[in-house]
């Protein structure tokens, strides 16, 4: 712990406050000094300049020509380096041998070569290091090598044996080696007899008596040697000897190592690679200990120290030694202890690099790139190189400058230097990681935070003191505060000088974010709070939609500058502001409209324009199903573009009339009050009173919501949810209210404003008048399109503030409604964040997760009113507020949008389609829980991304804005999503999911949020009890302290119900398992019969020499995987599989299937269909069998086999079955779909056990699962493509790999609708836990799993909330890229609003009615009847044309089965149906008549018995007509019917009827008939044909009348972006 925090005192608290600069002491010597020199250098130079020399702008440029040049060296050097070791050509160079003579003679008398001393250095032990019996980490041999480091010493002695010279010789060269050997069984023979040892070790007194001997000579060694020599005197013996090698493991062989305690013991090998292991002799061990206790820290030492040690050396010389966690190496004696470098253990061959400094001259360089990458930061181009030298002239230029100007005197001078220095080092060596990065490790980004940030202080010093001098602009009184005065610019720039000064405290508390994100969050901000925009998910579309702002501000901004700068006529609207008008709210309806994204704009223009590159796109697309979203999302963009290009005309056309026409001028002493108080009343019902009545709780005093919806009392959602009628008023009154009041509002405020300027000029000049009125304009009326929820408070506020409060300081209503607008925005953001901080903090309810958060709760009280100045604070700039390590301490973090994460984090399914096949087969990737159930919240991100803007219209999630957060909370399916941009019919969200199977926090939170309240009887310390439907006293106030709330209980969304059984319960007898292989037989053989390559595989000639044997007599397959426990045709008498026995029990079915081909097949008991199922069935079971390895009758075993199978992993070992490769399509669609067929069929089993026991039942079963049941491996991507297309039932056998299981589970999936609680967290709690957890992970390095800030936390869901960050900081296993949602995508919205109107769906609209005017009048001229009555097929002149008694209307109740029952006989004309069985002739008016015709061929109608009466043809007249089911046309219009002569568009040719398409005005006209009751009443009946083919025959097919209206859709004609489901 104390080293950690003085980790982070130096990287992140010190080096924040110097720029970079710190002590590393992990680093080498030069580097530490390199840090230091540059870092002082660049903080000492301008300081000296300025207080040396004079103050000229001379200086100034030599500083920064200094600066410069310096820089430019340094980036050269480091990019040139880099290039080296990425391309420089590498030279190895061995270490010098210290045996060779590579000192040079000493100078003087000395004529013995100088011995260079030794190094031992100490390295850091590895924090976790794996058992030490005798591991490969901790096992060092034989001091033959230690030995070799030590002829210097021995030469200088006076004792020098001739073999002992020559042994040196011999091992002069140093050989430096790895500690690794064999793993091996070291338990195996603990205690080995003495003739498998050998002789045993000398006796303790032997032992001790040499040690005494070598004693006073071993006194003079230094530490290692001493270290040494008390650990090889141990044993002695023939056959006990050190081993010569790591991997010596001979009898006898001693090797030695330290164990987990850090205790030296040996380890001796016996036979058979047993062996035992005793410690080191606790006498040695002591004298070891202390020499090394006095030693250990010197690093080098000189020969002269041990002038005797020859005795000592002859006796240590063959025997190992063991130097665990150091390295001894030479080094000069010149070298002092402080000057070593540390290296690392394993020593290796030094490279050497060739460094070009010229061409064609180049210098061996021995440098490595992680000690470059310690020395200074990496650049990524010689861009990048030129823009960091520049960077740093510019800001020793602008820093030199200011201190020229005066700006900074006395000790300021030097604080001011110190930034400048701060921001110039960053460039080299950055803060790593910084208090604002967003991610861990190197984060580039941030090196420019300090440099730029110091330009832009520099320059607006600068400026504000230049406007300050000059004065240019007039001096402007603003709501009592006077703007553009000296004073203002001064106090101004006064601001920017102390916040210059104060940037090592900015930056080491991280209160500006790096430099892209706070870029994307200017843009945003302007663009919402100027021009009423959305939030931005990029910096690109910051850009995009600030820019496509600003042109519509431009555009704007000439019609209404032309019309204010001329006098008004009195009671009279120039036509010039008119038309501002006119287009100000059709391009405010317009950019409300767009999303701030275009990305999917692009592409549909792309497509368009450049059809070539989506072609191009498309070929080079996966192989795997495409997604069909991207095409959804420019279908519906498409839509969009198409409707505003009509509603924009018309809404521009109608603003002109209504502002021409003068009635905001007229009416302007009245008319403003009444529009005021309507807004305010709409408002308060709208979303006040109708919200609160439908939470859950309302006003936290019930325990019931008063408006319930249909599904409340349900206790299993069935169906999709009912539109209630409290929902389409709701979505009534929005429309009320954004299309008619507030558009109404502007209009009227922007005339009277512009009468007011034009009658009465103001201070402010035209030029800022008409800017600002067309930003106040534009913003008010896309504030009001895209969120109407906060705009009636808004209103409310301006009018109570100036018209009755300070009317004096009113500055015309546009600009007081557009301040108030800005006010109330952040008065919003402070109201929350106080109700943050004050249910975090609240005494009664804190949870303490640490010893930290009870040491801070009382610390944090003195302290209240600085949280009070934060929170003001962060409510301007809108700051996250987070509590530091997750306590009631709070601090404001940096800025951020409101997408609020930097990275665009996605998910990364782990399947088969991104894995290698070898891992798929062995280690099985992504086995476990969380990936594979982050495929649901997948798929509950497109079920949102249909219905979630819809349902936020419909009132269903309550008031929402922008930036706010919800929990969706179901049985298993945890969920945050966080809403970004909401426009007008759009909503970008992102859906973070949560794990299933969470921690004990999160299943803490998740009961808090999903328990009732309504039994609590508490008030205070007693029970008394509550009224009905109230709240208790204790409840009440328990949910008034909670920052969050359930806005619904029960929201339905479809989804997936998950059941998962366990397979060993399943399969644990045989007589289970027995089932499961004779279902896996039958599905073989089903697939088998059904195949259409079933000809080729009988006719294949070398599939059928391979099972000729099978039908020889007394053939058997005796396979031992092959028994009479699993196998129901086992021949027990000849022990195995065999022909007769297949028969016996399959015969009958294969028959069967083969009975229900179209082609028939032999299928006699010796036929090749027999022979071919009877080998396939014989390859798959020993195939099973092949994947369990095992032929033990245990369970787990076969469990493993048929995952194996089930994820398609055959292996053909046995070579009677290699015959299936002469077609891979035995296998891969029969065999394999067999096993997992048969695991469906197992599981039908347990519900009736005798329902497949006949074959029609078992084939109709098979057949069925193959239609609507997909059965894959959820590592397929079949299985994902399923889930994400809305298959209805699905199938998998999942292995689940967790730490404390090891378990098979049969995974079944039903599509349904599925029941949330949705719980809207205050969104300020979300971001402050966000940032919190942000600040402790990556500059604070808090790893601890268990730390207090995830504890859980019930009021303020802290566990939830962190657990939902991105990864690493949380550990959510879904996280969906950003995701719009359109309103049209909605089916109920759509049948209650209609389709987006278009000019295709307009000209077809006045095609129908005109057609419908034509029939009028054509039946009221032939029979007198009135058009009603034609159009809806009565009248008598129709009905004299038919004799046929009348048919009985079809009910609702059997028009479902109608189209399977023909027409009675009779002549093709069918009377119209009556409405109230009175025979007159006219259908009821909700339903069609007659119905349409389904998509696809019509069924055979049944021949008439009767002959049809002949009528005359029609003629090529202009009015023509078809049969009952078709309609008049126009045959001789041009154009509209085509040519002279020849049908109208949509009239089938020869007398083929075709159904009347009912009335819509979208481009996607299907709509469920069943959720839209008033479209279809809406819908235009036709009338029956008066005319008869030429033909005679029935012109109204029966399958043409008999369709009932519900199916009138086909799934492929639904609407867009809606599942079929």
């Amino acid at each position: 712990m104390g080293s950690q925090v003085l980790q982070i005192l130096r990287q992140g608290v010190w080096a924040s406050l110097t720029g970079g600069w710190f002590f590393d002491p992990h680093q080498s010597t030069f580097s530490n000094c390199f840090h230091l020199y540059v870092w002082i250098f660049l903080l000492i130079f301008p300081f000296l300049l300025y207080m040396v020399l004079p103050p000229s702008l001379v200086v100034a440029g030599a500083y920064c020509l200094v600066v410069a040049v310096i820089f430019a060296t340094i980036k050269t050097v480091n990019y040139r380096l880099h290039a080296m070791f990425d391309q420089g050509e590498i030279v190895e160079k061995r270490n010098s041998t210290m045996g060779e003579q590579e000192e040079e003679a000493a100078q003087g008398d000395s004529s013995l070569p100088r011995d260079p001393g030794m190094e031992m250095t100490v390295f850091r032990k590895v924090s976790s290091t794996p058992p030490v019996r005798c591991s490969s980490q901790h096992s060092v041999f034989g001091f033959n090598q230690v030995s070799e480091l030590l002829p210097r010493m021995e030469d200088s002695g006076p004792l020098r044996a001739p073999e002992e010279i020559g042994q040196r010789e011999c091992t002069s060269n140093v050989r430096r080696a790895q500690a690794i050997r064999r793993r091996h069984n070291a338990g195996s023979n603990p205690t080995p007899p003495a003739s498998v040892m050998g002789s045993p070790p000398n006796s303790l007194q032997e032992t001790q008596r040499s040690r005494a001997a070598s004693h006073s000579r071993a006194l003079t060694l230094p530490s290692a040697l001493h270290f040494a020599s008390s650990l090889l005197l141990t044993r002695a013996g023939p056959n006990v000897h050190e081993a010569s090698n790591f991997d010596d493991t001979s009898e006898g062989a001693v090797h030695y190592f330290y164990d987990e305690s850090g205790v030296r013991r040996s380890y001796t090998f016996g036979l058979a690679g047993g062996g035992y292991e005793n410690p080191v002799g606790q006498q040695g061990e002591q004298a070891a200990n202390g020499a090394w206790d006095r030693h250990s820290h010197s690093s080098s030492f000189h020969s002269a120290d041990v002038p005797e040690a020859t005795g000592g050396l002859s006796l240590l010389q063959p025997r190992p030694v063991v130097l665990q966690g150091m390295q001894v190496r030479r080094v000069p004696l010149e070298i002092p202890e402080e000057q070593t470098l540390m290296e690392e253990a394993p020593p290796r061959a030094q490279h050497s690099y060739k460094y070009w400094f010229l061409p064609g001259r180049w210098t061996s360089v021995r440098y490595e790139r992680l000690a470059l990458l310690a020395l200074l930061d990496r650049t990524r181009g010689i861009v990048e190189n030129i823009f960091g030298v520049g960077l740093s002239s510019l800001v020793a230029f602008l820093g030199y400058l200011l201190l020229l100007k005066g700006f900074f005197t006395d000790i300021w001078v030097f604080q001011f230097c110190l930034v400048i220095a701060s921001c110039q080092y960053s460039l080299l060596k950055s803060v790593q990681p910084d208090a604002a990065s967003p991610m861990h490790g190197h984060n580039w980004v941030i090196a420019y935070s300090r440099p730029v940030y110091f330009c832009i202080c520099c320059l607006l010093i600068w400026l504000l003191d230049a406007l300050g001098t000059a004065q240019p602009f007039p001096p402007v009184s603003l709501y009592g505060l006077t703007l553009f005065s000296a004073s203002f610019f001064f106090c101004a720039r006064d601001v920017a000088t102390v916040f210059t000064l104060c940037f090592p405290f900015v930056f080491l508390l991280g209160l500006l974010p790096q430099v892209n994100t706070c870029l994307m969050y200017l843009l945003e901000q302007i663009d919402m709070h100027g021009f009423g925009g959305t939030a931005a998910t990029s910096p690109l579309t910051a850009v995009f939609s600030l820019t496509r702002s600003l042109l519509a501000a431009a555009l704007l901004y000439g019609f209404c500058f032309g019309a204010i700068k001329t006098p008004w006529p009195e009671q009279h609207v120039p036509v010039l502001f008119s038309v501002f008008c006119g287009l100000l709210v059709a391009l405010s309806y317009h950019l409300s409209r767009q999303s701030s994204d275009p990305t999917v704009l692009w592409s549909l223009v792309r497509s368009k324009l450049f059809p070539e590159l989506e072609e191009r796109s498309l070929e080079t697309a996966r192989v795997e199903p495409p997604d069909p979203l991207p095409e959804k999302m420019r279908q519906s963009v498409r839509e969009v573009l198409h409707s505003d290009l009509v509603m924009c005309v018309v809404i521009a056309v109608l603003t002109f009339a209504i502002s021409a026409s003068t009635v905001f001028i007229a009416l302007k002493s009245v008319l403003g009050f009444v529009l005021y108080a309507l807004a305010g009343a709409v408002g308060l019902f709208t979303h006040y009173l109708l919200p609160q009545l439908r939470k859950q709780l309302p006003w936290f005093c019930l325990s019931q919501p008063v408006l319930k919806p249909l599904e409340y009392s349900q206790y299993e959602v069935r169906g999709a949810a009912q539109v209630m009628w409290f929902e389409k008023l709701y979505a009534g009154l929005q429309c009320v209210e954004k299309y008619l009041i507030y558009p109404a509002v502007v209009l009227n405020a922007l005339t009277v404003d512009a009468h007011t300027v034009v009658s009465h000029p103001d201070k402010f000049c035209l030029y800022c008048r008409a800017l600002l009125m067309t930003v106040a304009g534009l913003k008010l009326l896309r504030s009001a399109f895209c969120c109407p929820p906060q705009q009636y408070l808004t209103l409310a506020f301006t009018v109570l503030l100036f018209h009755f409060d300070y009317p004096r300081l009113s500055q015309g209503f546009l600009l007081d409604y557009f301040l108030m607008s800005l006010l109330c925005s952040k008065l919003w953001d402070l109201l929350y964040k106080l109700r943050f901080v004050l249910t975090y903090i609240a005494p009664w309810q804190i949870t303490w997760g640490s010893a930290f958060h009870a040491f801070a709760q009382p610390f944090a009280v003195p302290h209240s009113a600085m949280l009070f100045v934060q929170a003001l604070l962060s409510g301007l700039f809108s700051t996250p507020l987070n509590p530091l390590l997750g306590s009631a301490v709070f601090i404001m973090s940096y800025a951020r949008p409101l997408k609020f994460w930097e990275r665009d984090y996605n998910t990364k399914r782990v399947d088969h389609s991104n894995t290698r096949l070898v891992t798929q087969l062995d280690r099985n990737p992504g086995a476990d829980d969380n990936n594979l159930n982050s495929i649901f919240y997948e798929h509950l991100t497109r079920s949102l991304q249909h219905t979630l803007c819809g349902d936020l219209v419909l009132g269903r999630w309550g008031n929402y804005g922008p930036g706010d957060c919800f929990v969706l909370a179901s049985d298993y399916l945890n969920a945050l999503v966080h809403l970004i941009e909401v426009g007008n019919g759009l909503v970008t969200f992102q859906l973070r999911g949560l794990e299933f199977r969470g921690t004990y926090c999160q299943q803490r939170e998740v009961e808090a949020i999903t328990e009732g309240v309504e039994e609590d009887e508490g008030c205070c310390c007693c029970e008394p009890g509550h009224l009905p439907r109230v709240l208790s006293f204790n409840a009440a106030f328990g949910q008034r302290w909670l920052a969050w709330e359930v806005t619904a209980s029960k929201y339905v969304l479809e989804g997936y119900s998950i059941s998962d059984n366990n397979a060993a319960s399943m399969l644990q007898v045989f007589d289970l398992r027995k089932i499961l292989i004779t279902y896996y037989v039958k599905s073989i053989i089903y697939y088998v019969s059904c195949s259409p390559k079933l000809e080729a595989w009988l006719n294949h000639e070398g599939i059928a020499a391979a099972l000729r044997p099978v039908r020889a007599l007394g053939y058997a397959d005796s396979d031992p995987t092959f028994s009479l426990s699993v196998d129901e045709d086992y021949d027990l008498r000849l022990s195995g599989l065999t022909l007769p026995s297949f028969c016996a029990v399959h015969l009958e079915w294969i028959q069967y299937c083969a009975s229900r081909r179209s082609q028939p097949v032999d299928q006699d008991w010796n036929s090749p269909l027999v022979t071919l199922c009877f080998g396939l069935c014989v390859l798959g079971r020993r195939a099973l069998g092949t994947a369990s390895h095992s032929m033990s009758a245990s369970l787990e075993p076969f469990l493993y086999g048929l995952h194996a199978l089930f994820k398609g992993d055959f292996r053909i070992t046995s070579p009677r079955d290699e015959w299936v490769f002469a077609d891979m399509d035995l296998l891969h669609r029969v065999v394999a779909p067999g096993v997992r067929m048969a695991l469906k069929l197992h599981q039908d089993h347990f519900t009736s056990p005798d329902e497949y026991e006949e074959p029609a039942a078992l084939y109709d079963a098979i057949a069925s699962n193959e239609e609507r049941l997909v059965i894959s491996h959820e590592g397929d991507p079949a299985w994902r493509s399923a889930i994400l297309s809305n298959t209805p039932s699905l199938l998998a056998l999942r292995h689940v790999m967790d730490d404390a299981s090891d378990e098979y589970k049969i995974i079944m999936l039903n599509r349904r609708h599925l029941s949330f609680r949705v719980i809207k967290v205050n969104r300020e709690c979300v971001r402050g836990l966000w940032a919190g957890q942000q600040q402790e992970l990556v500059f604070l390095r808090n790893r601890n799993p268990e730390r207090g800030s995830i504890q859980n936390a019930k009021q303020a869901l802290r566990n939830m909330i962190n657990s939902s960050c991105d990864q690493p900081l949380g550990y959510p296993i879904y996280v969906s890229p950003l995701t719009t949602s359109l309103a049209g995508s909605h089916p109920q919205l759509r049948a209650l609003w209609g389709g987006p109107i278009s000019l295709g769906a307009i000209a077809r609209w006045l095609l129908h009615s005109w057609e419908r005017l034509h029939k009028g009048c054509g039946a009221g001229c032939n029979s007198g009847g009135n058009v009603d009555d034609s159009d809806c097929g009565g009248g008598g002149g129709l009905t004299s044309l038919s004799n046929n008694p009348p048919l009985a209307h079809p009910t609702p109740e059997n028009t479902a089965g109608s189209s399977e029952q023909p027409l009675p006989p009779g002549p093709s004309w069918g009377t119209r149906p009556s409405l109230s069985g009175s025979g007159d002739g006219r259908p009821p008016p909700l339903l069609q008549w007659p119905p349409p015709r389904l998509p696809g061929p019509p069924p055979a109608s049944p021949a008439p018995t009767e002959a049809p009466r002949p009528s005359k043809p029609p003629g090529p007249g202009l009015l023509s007509s078809e049969g009952p089911s078709g309609k008049w046309s126009l045959g001789g219009r041009k154009g509209l019917g085509g040519s002279d002569g020849e049908p109208a568009s949509g009239s089938p040719k020869g007398g083929t009827p075709k159904s009347q398409a009912p009335l819509d005005l979208s481009l996607s006209p299907n709509v469920s008939s069943e959720a839209s009751p008033l479209r279809t009443a809406a819908q235009d009946i036709p009338c029956l044909d008066s005319s008869v083919p030429e033909s005679g025959t029935p012109t109204g097919a029966p399958g043409d009348w008999s369709a009932p209206v519900e199916e009138r859709e086909s799934p492929a004609a639904q609407p867009l972006l809606e599942h079929q489901y």
